[in-house]
């Protein structure tokens, strides 16, 4: 059901979107603009489940959560970041997604930075 709804989604969204373009091009892009976020929200809707999931095998395998946690706080920023890339994009302003990609890329080295350490300093007492 939920796909059949996005899908339907972006089939109004397009056919919206063509009957403005030619005459009212910013009202075209503004529906775009509209259907993207809605379909956004309707699949980020479903990263719920994900996340529980994620949450119980943690309590299940003694992991700490702040890991997995910081890689799903990741995942979703790049999933973000893309998204608004791509509006930049469909907007014509190019210049503005790859400054927008890179300080996406900055933000998730900065918070993938507290694991990589971790990790070496694991790997570090390993070695005698």
């Amino acid at each position: 059901m939920d796909l059949t709804r996005l899908i339907g989604t972006a089939i109004l969204g397009i056919t919206l979107s063509m009957l403005f373009k030619k005459d009212r091009p910013e009202v075209s892009m503004f529906i775009g603009l509209i259907t993207g976020v809605g379909i956004f929200l309707g699949a980020l809707h479903k990263l719920s489940f994900i996340i529980d999931s994620i949450r119980s095998l943690t309590s299940k395998v003694h992991i700490n959560y702040i890991y997995l946690s910081t890689i799903l706080k990741v995942v979703g920023i790049s999933y973000l970041i893309e998204f608004a890339i791509q509006i930049c994009k469909d907007a014509g302003e190019g210049a503005i997604a790859s400054k927008l990609e890179f300080a996406g890329k900055v933000i998730i080295l900065t918070m993938s930075f507290p694991i990589m350490l971790s990790i070496l300093e694991t790997i570090i007492n390993i070695i005698p």
